[in-house]
């Protein structure tokens, strides 16, 4: 709920759209958090529906903190594809089958007098963890989301690094291997065929199909085999972290970034993932930078509300 004495106070909201789910947050602009609410998103629903949905819950939420529509100030929206910041279209979107959707004109309709803007939410959760997590005090670092897949947002000299075709962080559509593990974009030996969630159990499903067996279906029953001692599940764990050593090897050695956060449901196992993903890296870097011992992996601070967080305060990893 607001808090009394505070009305003066003007108001930004994160809105991270995902193919499941959809997160709404409302904060102060010191990044303290008001409120939040979470509603399902629905694959194929027509844009201008879901808006209006999305629209009507956020309102809903600022009514329930006793906050008027006209003391939020900012709202900013985090996507799960390519955007384009300056016009906000998104571009490319295949979680919500949405191809050139100018999400940003759809949004400023229902609210006329907000300043929106948007990103994509890899992106804004690299924003979330250099701004109030654990990328504090770095100014180039890069924030890695291993989950499902693998996503990527840079953050270069205290800044959002979009690139000129906007689609800057991309790391887990890396070829890893040529002719290799074939991936759902259309390519062959993506990093995150080898290193993600899926691809971790996917490989599994192939070399122990038999200790899988009744177990729940994901990464996580590779893990817990792991953890019970069981060799092949430690091996091919080992393996998929070499292999994202690699291509993180190769995007230090590109862009100099001296801080990588590690994001996303894998990085609760710092004893497997963690802390051989360090050492690898500095085996696999090239020595200029890897004498200097002074890269930094480390766990995200900020969780799944990341994405959300970063979404409100967008401005800040412009320079506005």
């Amino acid at each position: 709920m607001a808090v009394n004495g505070l009305r003066q106070c003007k108001y930004n909201v994160g809105i991270d759209i995902g193919g499941t789910k959809v997160n709404i947050g409302i904060f102060q602009k010191t990044g303290q958090l008001v409120d939040k609410v979470k509603i399902p998103s629905q694959q194929g629903e027509d844009i201008e529906i879901f808006v209006d949905r999305i629209g009507c819950e956020l309102k809903r939420l600022a009514q329930k903190c006793g906050i008027m529509i006209e003391e939020i100030e900012f709202i900013g929206l985090g996507v799960p594809g390519t955007v384009d910041m300056r016009s906000g279209i998104v571009e490319y979107c295949p979680n919500l089958f949405w191809d050139m959707v100018p999400l940003k004109e759809y949004f400023q309709t229902i609210f006329l007098k907000q300043e929106i803007q948007v990103i994509q939410d890899s992106w804004a959760g690299a924003l979330a963890e250099h701004e109030f997590g654990a990328g504090i005090g770095y100014a180039d670092m890069t924030c890695i989301t291993l989950g499902t897949g693998i996503g990527g947002g840079i953050i270069a000299n205290n800044r959002i690094f979009s690139g000129g075709m906007h689609c800057a962080g991309e790391i887990g559509h890396t070829i890893i291997e040529k002719d290799g593990r074939g991936c759902n974009c259309g390519n062959c030996g993506c990093l995150e065929k080898y290193a993600s969630g899926n691809g971790i159990y996917e490989q599994a499903l192939e070399y122990f199909p038999e200790k899988l067996r009744g177990m729940k279906e994901g990464a996580e029953s590779v893990f817990e085999l792991a953890y019970q001692g069981y060799e092949p599940a430690l091996r091919l764990i080992e393996n998929s972290v070499q292999m994202l050593a690699v291509g993180l090897a190769n995007l230090v050695g590109i862009i100099s970034t001296e801080a990588i956060i590690i994001s996303g449901g894998l990085c609760e196992h710092e004893e497997l993932i963690l802390k051989p993903l360090q050492k690898y890296i500095l085996e696999y870097g090239y020595h200029s930078w890897t004498r200097q011992n002074r890269l930094v992996v480390r766990q995200a601070k900020l969780g799944s509300d990341a994405p959300m967080i970063g979404a409100a305060f967008i401005y800040k990893g412009l320079g506005i």
